[in-house]
């Protein structure tokens, strides 16, 4: 394996709560002996302050997120007022060739003006510097998915000091894979959001807006492996994410399980915005999203221990024992999907 456990850390502000009075590491719960649901909601609620704490990493790790809900917020762009209605513009040019009773009325009704936000050059500089996000955000994926991983193995977890440590380990790959992961996921949301626009349009539309959400199901499904194989095994970036599609198919049953967990995170997350929209807003920054990245974590490294590892070792992880570091790596997942499929 490319990891291995570390000595205790030095003292930080993500750390400190965990290191005394805390008797989370006796009697942890093996939920790669049995990773069932049941293990799951126990191992949330027995972890839960360190799931707020990788929450916070993602939050502040990828910081220039701020710089674009300044620039939403309209605080830095110029103010001008616009009709509220599009049958203004109609009415205002035939009540240019004569104005009568019936023109003033329309103009009366639908007249109105509004105050609008004009994008302006400092509200476009912000936005550019939301953009530098890209590079930040292979890193505190892959940070916080080695302490979802951790949290599985049983092992004691210092937030800050685990997702730095694993980090410096793979600074290249986690850059690179952070891009990749970045890019297609802004490529899926344009598209959904624009084919959602234009559904009503017809043609080809409907088809497409239903390609393209099966497509992103599946990029979610394969995601959490990629993280995972990063630092856990010693493979190249197309190899990994190679074997984080084929899993797709190799882990449909715990994948299909996790995603509904995360729809299911969202939907009330987006209740409770609509019920009391500031807790609405809050969640996602304090805890939602770490909810769903664990979900997706516990779901797919049983099976990545399954697959790519042979007997003994992931036996010695099931039952947390030594084991060596030259052990055999099964990179060749199709082999693995012929054999399932024979079955």
């Amino acid at each position: 394996m490319k990891d291995s456990n570390q000595n205790k850390k030095r003292f930080n502000l993500f750390d400190w709560y965990y290191r005394q009075g805390k008797a989370s590491d006796k009697e942890e719960i093996n939920s790669l002996k049995d990773p069932s649901l049941i293990n799951f909601f126990k191992l949330l609620w027995k972890r839960l302050g360190k799931l707020i704490s990788a929450n916070l990493i993602v939050t502040f790790g990828n910081f220039p997120i701020f710089f674009v809900l300044i620039a939403m917020s309209n605080i830095l762009s110029e103010s001008s007022v616009s009709p509220l209605y599009q049958a203004w513009g109609p009415i205002f040019g035939a009540s240019a060739f004569g104005s009568n009773a019936t023109t003033t009325a329309l103009l009366g009704a639908f007249g109105a003006h509004a105050k609008v936000s004009v994008i302006n050059t400092p509200t476009i500089v912000f936005y550019c510097l939301g953009a530098l996000i890209i590079f930040t955000w292979g890193f505190t994926r892959i940070g916080t998915t080695y302490i979802y991983r951790n949290m599985m193995n049983g092992d004691p977890v210092f937030p800050l000091s685990d997702a730095l440590y694993v980090i410096k380990r793979n600074i290249k790959q986690s850059l690179l894979i952070g891009i990749i992961d970045a890019l297609i996921i802004a490529m899926f949301a344009y598209n959904i959001y624009f084919l959602t626009l234009n559904y009503n349009a017809g043609g080809l539309n409907p088809f497409m807006l239903f390609l393209t959400v099966a497509m992103a199901i599946l990029y979610i499904f394969a995601r959490p492996y990629a993280f995972i194989m990063v630092f856990t095994f010693d493979l190249k970036l197309t190899k990994i994410i190679k074997n984080a599609l084929f899993f797709t198919v190799l882990g449909i049953k715990r994948n299909i399980v996790a995603f509904i967990g995360i729809f299911l995170v969202v939907a009330l997350n987006y209740f409770i915005f609509m019920v009391f929209m500031p807790l609405g807003v809050l969640l996602p920054f304090v805890i939602t999203i770490s909810i769903c990245d664990f979900a997706a974590v516990y779901a797919a490294y049983p099976n990545i221990i399954k697959y790519m590892m042979d007997e003994r070792d992931a036996k010695a992880i099931i039952e947390k024992r030594h084991f060596d570091d030259d052990e055999s790596i099964n990179d060749n997942i199709e082999e693995t999907i012929t054999e399932e499929t024979a079955k």
